[in-house]
Formats: C-alpha cells, sequence, structure tokens
C-alpha cells in the first residue's frame, strides 16, 4: 500500500493538468498513488488523463459523466484510497519536488498533528487581485506556523491553503470524510478538526505554486461568497460551549458584524451589544441590540468578536480586548 494518496479533482483543465500531475509524480518521495477525478470535463481533459494512467502505474483515474462538484469529486476519491494519509493538489498549481517529503517527515514526527499544509507562492495574481485581497490572505495564511495560531486565528478566513493539505486518513474517517456543505468544502473541514481539537499546522517552507485565475473555485463558486462563509463561522461558533451558553458582543457594527450577528442569531446565539466608534451609530440599535463606544468594552461572562476589516482594525480591536483582559482564542475571536 502506498504511504500518501494524493487527490487531484479536474474539470476542464487540459492546458494545466498535466504539469500539476507531473510536480506530485516527480516528487522526491516516491510512495505514493496519484487519484485523479475527471469530475465531468467538457474539453480534451480526458485525453491528458489516459496519458497519466498509461505512463505511470500510479496514476488511478476516477472519471464521472457529468460534473458533480468537488465535494463529491474528492470524496470519491477519498473511498478509494489507500493510503495513510491523503494529499490535495488543484489541476492548476505546482508541487515543489520536497513537498511531500517534508509533510510526510512533519506528521510521523508529531502524532499529534492531525494535517498539515505549507506555505505558498502566489502566481497570477497583479492580474487577477488588484485590490490585493487574495495577496493578503496568502501573506496571512504562510505565517500560520503552529497549531494554537491556526486555532485562535480560524474565523478570520480557512487556515490552510487547501492544494497543500496533507491529512491523517483515520482522523479523516473519524469526521466522516469531505462534506457538502453549503460553504467551502475545505474551511468546513479545517473547522469540523479544531472544533475536535485536532490539530493543524503549516510548514514555513514554499512548497506550492498556487496559481490564480477569474476561473478559480475561490473566485467563480458561491460557496466562497461573504454569505457562505459567514454561515460557516457562525455555524462554528455557536458549537463553542461559551459561546452557546453565554452569547457574545460583537466589536464592529458595520456589514461584516451585522451579517454575523445575523447568522448567530440564526443558530440560537444571543448576540447582545455591538461596539463601534462611529459616533451616528453609538447609543443607537440594530435589530435591538444597543451600540456602545469602544471605551465600553471591559471583561465580563461574554464572549468577544471583532468584526472589522478596516487595514489595521483586526489588530486595534486585538489591542483593546487584550487590554480588557480577553484571551484570543479562549472567550475572543477575529472574524474578519
Amino acid at each position: 500500500m502506498p504511504k500518501v494518496s494524493v487527490l487531484l479533482p479536474v474539470y476542464n483543465a487540459e492546458d494545466t493538468l498535466f504539469r500539476a500531475a507531473f510536480s506530485c509524480l516527480n516528487q522526491s518521495f516516491s510512495d505514493l498513488e496519484l487519484i485523479i477525478i475527471n469530475d465531468g470535463s467538457l474539453d480534451k481533459t480526458s485525453d491528458t488523463c489516459d496519458q497519466l494512467v498509461n505512463d505511470d502505474p500510479r496514476v488511478k483515474l476516477i472519471e464521472f459523466k457529468s460534473n458533480k462538484g468537488v465535494s463529491k469529486a474528492i470524496e470519491a476519491g477519498r473511498a478509494s484510497a489507500n493510503g495513510e494519509l491523503i494529499a490535495r493538489m488543484d489541476a492548476d498549481d505546482f508541487s515543489y519536488p520536497e513537498r511531500f517529503m517534508h509533510q510526510v517527515d512533519l506528521l510521523e514526527s508529531d502524532p499529534a498533528i492531525t494535517a498539515c499544509g505549507t506555505a505558498v507562492r502566489l502566481m497570477g495574481a497583479p492580474s487577477t487581485d488588484p485590490g490585493r485581497g487574495f495577496l493578503n490572505y496568502v501573506d496571512w495564511v504562510n505565517s500560520l506556523n503552529a497549531p494554537n495560531t491556526i486555532s485562535s486565528q480560524r474565523f478570520i478566513d480557512s487556515p490552510v491553503a487547501n492544494p497543500t493539505s496533507m491529512i491523517r486518513a483515520n482522523d479523516l474517517e473519524k469526521v466522516g470524510g469531505f462534506s457538502d456543505p453549503p460553504w467551502a468544502e475545505d474551511y468546513d473541514l479545517w473547522l469540523n478538526f479544531l472544533n475536535r481539537k485536532m490539530q493543524i499546522t503549516n510548514i514555513k517552507k514554499v512548497l506550492l505554486d498556487w496559481h490564480d485565475s477569474p476561473n478559480r473555485l475561490t473566485r467563480s463558486s458561491s460557496r466562497y461568497s461573504l454569505n457562505n462563509f459567514s454561515k460557516a463561522k457562525a455555524h462554528y461558533l455557536a458549537k463553542i460551549p461559551r459561546i452557546s451558553r453565554d452569547g457574545i458582543e460583537i466589536a464592529g457594527a458595520g456589514p461584516i458584524g451585522k451579517r454575523l450577528a445575523r447568522d448567530l442569531r440564526k443558530e440560537g446565539i444571543k448576540v447582545d451589544r455591538f461596539y463601534e466608534v462611529d459616533e451616528k451609530k453609538i447609543d443607537q440599535a440594530i435589530n435591538g441590540v444597543p451600540v456602545h463606544h469602544y471605551a465600553d468594552l471591559k471583561l465580563g461572562s461574554k464572549n468577544l468578536i471583532g468584526a472589522v476589516c478596516r487595514p489595521g482594525a483586526r489588530e486595534r480591536i486585538r489591542s483593546l480586548a487584550f487590554a480588557a483582559g480577553f484571551e484570543e482564542g479562549l472567550n475572543f475571536f477575529c472574524v474578519a
């Protein structure tokens, strides 16, 4: 049996699939199988799949007659995987030759780690990301190199660059495999692991070129919309016992805070107050929730959520929260 099973879902990627697959097969760590799931491609992807299967006995192919979506594709791949470690790869990215070696070494050296990703180099961002949002995300995710940091910051965004991930197969089985939620399936998996106190980390070394494009799922799928990410965060925040018991307060009464408050209430969580600096909002109420000035912020029985995305706002709210006695990852979380 191979040590690592690499799952590579593909849909209409005739121009990039061979490069992505070859980067997995040309690893310094070779005890692997590459499972390509052709998710109903309409271009010449099937021809490349056939070539890869014929050229290397480590390649397995699953073909769907119609497009079923990435969640169903990777779960089908997992069902046929034989490795004790499950790695992910996307059809438009490139894994460096040492990627799997570093990840296997980490997981073998630390049995407490359930999954690990790596740092990435973002490709194609200048033309597709003029506002630098994705570049800022990459800078952030590349900085998450310890399990406690990932756990405490997990509600900001997805804390692992998905195509870099490697997961213990038995831990993946414990959570029922890859789910098919209304939000991003990879973010759901990390939040599910972390909710169960499983540990995740990222290797500091850049081991994958992450190719950005307008067609990438993070840009084209509604699963990655701000609304659905907010619902995912609310769903898993509501699973934290102290939040479920005591409710929350939200620092930030703008669009992010109001959207999260709405989603938390749908999860049965009481929202007691907002904090704001905008004088027009202070002493007002939003859907019955009073708005206070940050000067009123103090440690109490409630939990605090930082929900402001303006440049520097996260650090300002952190400073205020820490000064009031809150601890990030325990009774204080940032969601933006």
